[in-house]
């Protein structure tokens, strides 16, 4: 989702949630605003997909909240390396429709 918009980026989601079984679990695995600010690394990924996508790299905050709004339940949440972070998602209860 790096490649899209905070907005096209909730249309997926929300429509992975709408798509996805009532006892389904989505694995999202993204990379995350670097922890270690000497990372001289970091400034210039974010910086390339700001300018090639308008997105950027998200927090970590800002993707849960992303999952969040589109209809799921954050489970758990584990660093897996590299900057990247692993969201188990399940479609909130009440959020299906009928």
């Amino acid at each position: 989702m790096a490649w899209l918009a905070d907005e096209d980026a909730a249309h997926l989601l929300a429509g992975t949630a709408a798509a996805l079984a009532a006892d389904g679990t989505l694995l999202l695995v993204e990379q995350v605003t670097a922890a270690d600010p000497d990372d001289a690394d970091a400034p210039l990924d974010h910086l390339r997909m700001k300018c090639a996508f308008g997105s950027g790299v998200r927090s970590a905050a800002r993707l849960t909240a992303l999952a969040e709004n589109a209809g799921f339940t954050v489970g758990a949440c584990h660093d897996i390396g590299w900057d990247h972070r692993m969201w188990v998602l399940a479609p909130a209860p009440g959020d299906r429709a009928s």
